[in-house]
């Protein structure tokens, strides 16, 4: 699978992974996880060229679609982070991500996101700001982008790891979480990777998107698991 084969694979992923909730909203069920797929399917697609390129010209062509990409997928770790946590039962991940700690790196990865956006050169739209490399204020545009979602990603690998063990969790339920824990571990490698010298080439690409389609997978099948569990259970309420 090549790179742009699997960036198209995980818009489509996302997208199907927000629409098979919406019946639930009407019963105010999973509103959280909802919002975040919306907002993920939205940082999936802005990380795609021709996407990329049409909503940054109707912004006005200063790669405002990039800064948008950055703080969508802050919003989708941190409600993906406070979801997981609850669903694993880890309330040391809970701490770690919405406690005093957890949100102080999120605001201070905010504002150093927006310091480092505005300090820089960006005339003219360019995917992943590739076009503006050179520029140091970019570089650390860039690596801050990725610790947020490391951090997260980090304090949700073991909780995810110990669900998938659970002898007494359905079999499909287990094996969800078992993806849900590679899709975090992918992150938290793509991330130390990135802060080497190491030229990841097209891993750049397939790496962070290969974490979202196993993550995004792993929660469909939580919320199969979920749903196939309730209509279990109104079936043996009906029968007694």
């Amino acid at each position: 699978m090549n790179a742009t084969t699997i960036q198209w694979a995980a818009l489509g992923l996302c997208s199907a992974g927000a629409a098979v909730r919406i019946p639930g909203l009407r019963e105010g069920r999973g509103r959280t996880m909802f919002v975040a797929l919306v907002l993920l399917t939205i940082a999936v697609g802005l990380s795609i060229e021709p996407i990329y390129l049409a909503v940054d010209a109707a912004l006005g062509g200063v790669n405002i679609a990039n800064l948008l990409l950055r703080l969508a997928l802050y919003a989708v770790f941190l409600l993906f982070g406070i979801r997981m946590a609850a669903a694993f039962g880890s309330t040391r991940a809970r701490r770690l991500i919405v406690g005093p700690f957890g949100l102080s790196i999120v605001a201070l990865t905010v504002a150093a996101t927006l310091y480092f956006f505005v300090a820089s050169e960006l005339a003219g739209s360019s995917t992943g700001l590739h076009a503006f490399g050179e520029q140091d204020t970019v570089q650390q545009y860039a690596a801050v982008g990725r610790l947020y979602p490391g951090y997260v990603a980090a304090c949700l690998v073991i909780p995810a790891a110990l669900s998938a063990f659970d002898r007494h969790a359905r079999i499909v339920h287990r094996f969800a979480c078992a993806l849900v824990a590679c899709g975090n571990a992918l992150v938290v490698v793509f991330v130390l990777l990135r802060l080497t010298t190491v030229d990841l080439m097209y891993w750049d690409i397939l790496l962070p998107f290969s974490a979202i389609l196993l993550t995004v997978l792993g929660l469909c099948l939580i919320w199969v698991s979920h749903t196939v569990g309730r209509k279990s259970a109104g079936s043996a309420n009906k029968l007694a």
